[in-house]
């Protein structure tokens, strides 16, 4: 029912937006993108040394463009569009005899997909409300739960035609969102409906001659976020609610979030944020789940700008058998890299033995410093010393391992940039075990960029 009541809505804002007087043509048009190149090499993500992942070095391309039109001084649009592309792979296949997706154009890294295409009405109906319809990014704070569409259905949405997914910068979904700020306090309502899975998918792909992937199935994301924001601080509550009533999906996430600049002592900076989860995962299993991250950090006030801090992820994880799922569900996060480790993100993206470790089931530690040596160069370090499984897979241990992030960029001009990142990690005995032979305890990647945005 309250879909259906959130469908009418957007319909009746719609249809009074299009019953408007007609307004003058294009005020205004501008253009840009950016375009990232990455040298990319990675070996053992799987820590099975015999196995192919070993000395892999490539090369890939990033490549947006978008276009705004404003149309008036509260109407604008925008359609941005990208390609992501390994050199040199203009055909991707899978290996003879392996499984693959069967049915997909084997020119999918030359595509040129769309995106980004919205329209935004501010001041729709009074001051402070706007509209935003189409495909769309959304991102609550800082992305713990809902910044990336690919998050949940990663199998299913993420850029195929990329060997490194964890790097794609597609993140939008296709939604409606109704902003709302309120005139005399700084606090600014988000309500908005997203489509993840539509019900008639199945049935296009069938005519098409594919296998479908979804049958019967309509997923949405819906969510209403409050923020209260100040100069120095921010406080964030917002409830969601994923359903997918043919499949006896309803899960709800509540959550809270604070950001805060400590005035009383300059440079520190605490974040705090946590959420529960309960409803249906299915007919016979409820849900009933919670994850949190505490993160602290310190500025010195020097022209050098030296950063210390501390941050600790956690999420609970289920126990087998029951009619409770005790485990959290990572929907949609963004930014998990920072959480979990940026080479265990790049693992659990392209192997099956490391989805425990896709921000569920986790407790894992972080150190992190950085600095600015030259007003152009910045250095950033980040240790994960004791990253855990909260249950055990079936294992005698809960040790995922640990893993150290290198970071360097390089500000050439203000529109051109370059970055190095050296990441290492070592499987712990949670891997070594469920491996057995063949287990190699070492990953390592090294990816360097140049980057430029006009």
């Amino acid at each position: 029912m309250a879909k259906r009541i959130l469908t009418l809505c957007l319909a009746l804002v719609i249809g009074i937006a299009f019953a408007m007087p007609a307004g003058a043509a294009v005020k205004s048009i501008k253009v840009g993108g950016d375009l990232t190149i990455r040298g990319i090499y990675r070996d053992n993500l799987d820590f099975i040394g015999t196995d192919i992942d070993k000395n892999q070095a490539w090369a890939m391309t990033a490549t947006r463009i978008w276009v705004g039109a404003e149309l008036t001084d509260n109407v604008s649009a925008v359609i941005r569009l990208i390609n992501e592309k390994d050199w040199g792979n203009s055909i991707i296949q899978t290996a003879a005899g392996a499984a693959g997706i069967v049915g997909l154009p084997l020119n999918t890294s030359q595509s040129v997909d769309i995106d980004l295409a919205y329209i935004k009405m501010k001041d729709l109906f009074f001051p402070g409300f706007t509209a935003t319809l189409g495909r769309q990014e959304i991102l609550l704070g800082k992305g713990f739960v809902v910044g990336n569409a690919n998050g949940l259905a990663a199998a299913a949405t993420a850029n195929t035609a990329i060997r490194a997914a964890d790097l794609t910068t597609r993140k939008a979904f296709d939604a409606w969102k109704l902003d709302l700020e309120a005139g005399t306090v700084p606090l600014t309502f988000t309500l908005f409906d997203a489509k993840i899975l539509e019900e008639n998918a199945s049935v296009w792909q069938t005519q098409l001659g594919l296998a479908p992937l979804f049958t019967g199935i309509d997923a949405n994301l819906m969510g209403l976020n409050v923020a209260y924001k100040l100069d120095n601080a921010t406080i964030e509550g917002y409830v969601l609610d994923l359903n997918a009533r043919k499949a006896n999906v309803d899960i709800f996430t509540y959550g809270l979030r604070v950001d805060h600049n400590v005035l009383a002592m300059p440079g520190f900076n605490y974040n705090l944020e946590a959420a529960l989860q309960n409803g249906d995962l299915t007919a016979a299993i409820s849900q009933n789940a919670w994850a949190g991250n505490a993160d602290i950090s310190y500025t010195f006030q020097n022209p050098m700008q030296p950063k210390i801090g501390g941050s600790w992820f956690y999420a609970t994880g289920n126990k087998a058998g029951g009619t409770k799922n005790e485990g959290w569900l990572n929907l949609f996060a963004d930014n998990l890299g920072d959480r979990v480790g940026r080479l265990t993100l790049a693992s659990a993206a392209q192997n099956v033995i490391s989805l425990p470790f896709l921000g569920m089931n986790n407790s894992i530690p972080k150190v992190y410093a950085s600095i600015k040596p030259a007003e152009k160069h910045a250095l950033s370090l980040a240790y994960f010393p004791a990253s855990t499984v909260v249950v055990k897979p079936g294992t005698t241990s809960n040790v995922i391992g640990w893993e150290l992030d290198f970071g360097y960029s390089y500000q050439y001009t203000e529109d051109v940039s370059f970055g190095l990142c050296v990441d290492f990690a070592e499987a712990g005995k949670m891997l070594k075990q469920a491996i057995g032979a063949g287990f190699d305890s070492n990953a390592t990647q090294v990816i360097g960029s140049v980057a430029v945005s006009f």
